[in-house]
C-alpha cells in the first residue's frame, strides 16, 4: 500500500469519525521507543526485537494471515528485512497499514 493522497485522506477521515464519536484519534498504541534508539543493539537484534514486539501485539494477532500484503505478512517480511534500507521500507508499508487500523507506532 504506497502512501498515497487517498490514503492520507482516508486515515484523516477515520479520525475525524472517531473524534465525532467521541473517541480518541488512535484506538491502540505500540510503543517501540526503547527498542528503536537502543544503539547498543546490531540491526539485526533490533529487528528481531522490534518483530518480535509486533508480533506479540493485538495489530497482529487480529491480522487476517491469508491477506496479501497485510499486517501479518509485512510484519513476517519486517523480520527478513537484511538492511535497513530495506527495514525501513517494510516499516512504512506498516506503518500505513496501522494507519488504517488507527494503531499508533512510536517510535520517537
Amino acid at each position: 500500500m504506497p502512501r498515497t493522497v487517498d490514503h492520507i485522506v482516508h486515515t484523516h477521515q477515520i479520525a475525524r469519525q472517531r473524534l465525532a464519536q467521541g473517541l480518541p484519534v488512535w484506538a491502540r498504541d505500540i510503543n517501540l521507543r526503547d527498542v528503536f534508539h537502543n544503539e547498543r543493539l546490531t540491526f539485526e537484534e533490533g529487528r528481531d526485537a522490534i518483530v518480535k514486539r509486533l508480533k506479540n501485539t493485538l495489530l497482529c494477532q487480529q491480522a487476517d494471515v491469508a491477506e496479501f500484503n497485510g499486517v501479518y505478512e509485512t510484519i513476517n517480511d519486517l523480520g527478513h528485512a537484511e538492511d535497513q534500507e530495506e527495514f525501513d521500507g517494510w516499516r512504512d508499508e506498516l506503518y500505513d497499514l496501522a494507519d488504517t487500523d488507527r494503531v499508533n507506532i512510536r517510535t520517537r
